[in-house]
């Protein structure tokens, strides 16, 4: 269950109302993902996180769905499903191919911040469920973790990961890289409807 108090923070609406989103969507790892960014004080926002820091984060949500993506891939009951599925994994583990290039190039190591711990065990808990489920009903519960996720994604990188990052390669990639996620949320919210998933 998500709390308002781990997101509370001592300037920001913007906070909360991200967190009410969050809660809104019922996807506990996602409501980890954003805890785990911000920290218990929404500390990141400030600037708090180095680009090691980012990086390993970045590196492991971009593994996050790439895992997600390939279970997708391969238990999906629709060709529909696993064609997106199929697009997104190829589309994240580039990305996340590209982030330790640009570790190299921004002269830092990817470092996992301690709090991602609880990230790490959230994502196990989403695919041990999603890998429980057969057919129409893994084509459900996985599109709607995937419109969270991506949902959720967008707005950490927007809000957390890209103001607080100092190196400009890391900034122009986030800015470059944030249309494909668009693109991914797009592409799997109109599947959503056109499968019928609320």
């Amino acid at each position: 269950m998500l709390h308002m108090k781990f997101f509370s923070d001592d300037n920001g609406s913007m906070l909360a109302s991200f967190a009410r989103v969050v809660a809104r969507s019922a996807a506990p790892m996602i409501a980890a993902l954003w805890f785990a960014l911000l920290g218990p004080t929404g500390s990141a926002v400030a600037g708090v996180l180095d680009d090691g820091q980012i990086l390993g984060i970045y590196i492991q949500v971009n593994g996050f769905d790439a895992e997600t993506a390939l279970l997708g891939r391969a238990l999906s009951h629709s060709s529909a499903v696993r064609n997106l599925a199929t697009h997104v994994s190829t589309d994240h583990l580039g990305v996340r191919q590209a982030a330790y290039a640009l570790a190299a190039k921004c002269k830092v190591s990817p470092v996992t911040p301690s709090e991602r711990d609880a990230a790490a065990i959230e994502h196990g808990q989403v695919m041990t469920k999603l890998s429980s489920l057969k057919g129409a009903e893994f084509d459900k519960a996985y599109l709607r973790h995937e419109v969270a996720f991506h949902t959720a994604a967008l707005e950490a990188v927007r809000q957390a990961l890209e103001p607080s990052a100092t190196c400009p390669d890391l900034r122009a990639h986030f800015k470059d890289v944030l249309p494909a996620f668009e693109h991914h949320l797009l592409e799997t919210q109109a599947l959503a409807r056109e499968l019928n998933v609320r």
